[in-house]
């Protein structure tokens, strides 16, 4: 019998699938992942956490500022920090307060993360605009470790139909909300901040200032606005491309748009046909009433 992982690939990913804990993940993360529970941790590590697609790059660039205190971009793409993708040798290097991020499920998560209380920021995006944006990086990107290919090459409709089933890397988006939404069910005394990306568009320096409360790393209300600046989209797009080192950088196809491509919401609208979003709709309410 096909697993999930089986039949993303059947859909038209490049990058080998596997299955790890029961979710589908790249076969390159596997061995990161091994270690991944008994990853050590340190009191001051910050960790965002994401669905593919939600809001990683901007809210990690709006907490590296926040924890700067000012409106000063970091050096390094955000790559440089993801928890699964870097080895903990490469972690360890990073200077404290580290700011990770991450698309894994709180059950993936290092066990010293829950024992030490650490700092957890979760960002929700409405799951129609992930499919859409997702869609167009993973068929655009080029993976080059260990392919030099496009990543996805099937149709939007091959993919929505995969990305419904949680046939994708990091699995199910409605899993991912329901175990992150329910945190509790891992420790009934963790804090986390969960972040609405639309609620960023419409007002972030109040978003800003609610993350920085958070961390306990209240600022100027100057400098939230400063920092709303700074990651709007188009000056965090300039930055990416010319201010930051490239070192951590994975490589798109040439001419199209990048990771960042327009950073709105309600773009699917563009995109799912009646049909498409008919069965959204039934998915997304199977798996709300399993929860």
């Amino acid at each position: 019998m096909s697993t999930p992982a089986d039949r993303g690939m059947a859909a038209g990913w490049n990058v080998k699938l596997v299955m790890v804990d029961g979710v589908v993940e790249a076969d390159l993360l596997t061995d990161n992942l091994k270690t991944m529970k008994s990853r050590s941790v340190r009191d001051d590590d910050i960790f965002l956490c994401t669905y593919p697609k939600a809001g990683t790059h901007w809210t990690w660039e709006i907490l590296n500022m926040i924890v700067a205190g000012k409106a000063e971009y970091a050096k390094h793409w955000q790559n440089s920090a993801w928890l699964e993708y870097r080895t903990e040798e490469e972690l360890e290097e990073l200077t404290s307060p580290r700011i990770f991020h991450t698309h894994l499920l709180p059950r993936q998560m290092p066990e010293l993360l829950w024992k030490r209380g650490c700092k957890v920021v979760y960002v929700e995006r409405n799951a129609r605009d992930c499919a859409v944006s997702s869609y167009n990086q993973v068929s655009q990107q080029i993976w080059k470790d260990p392919i030099q290919q496009i990543t996805f090459t099937g149709s939007w409709d091959d993919y929505l139909t995969a990305y419904l089933d949680g046939c994708v890397p990091f699995g199910s988006i409605f899993d991912h909300v329901n175990e992150w939404e329910n945190i509790t069910t891992v420790d009934d005394g963790l804090d986390i901040c969960i972040v609405q990306f639309e609620d960023m568009k419409q007002d972030c320096v109040a978003e800003i200032r609610r993350m920085a409360e958070y961390l306990d790393r209240p600022l100027p209300e100057e400098t939230y606005q400063d920092i709303a600046e700074a990651c709007s989209f188009n000056n965090l797009k300039e930055a990416s491309e010319k201010v930051k080192d490239q070192t951590y950088h994975i490589p798109w196809e040439e001419g199209t748009s990048g990771y960042f491509r327009k950073g709105i919401s309600g773009d699917w609208k563009n995109w799912f046909t009646v049909a498409q979003s008919e069965a959204f709709d039934r998915k997304q309410e199977l798996k709300m009433k399993q929860e």
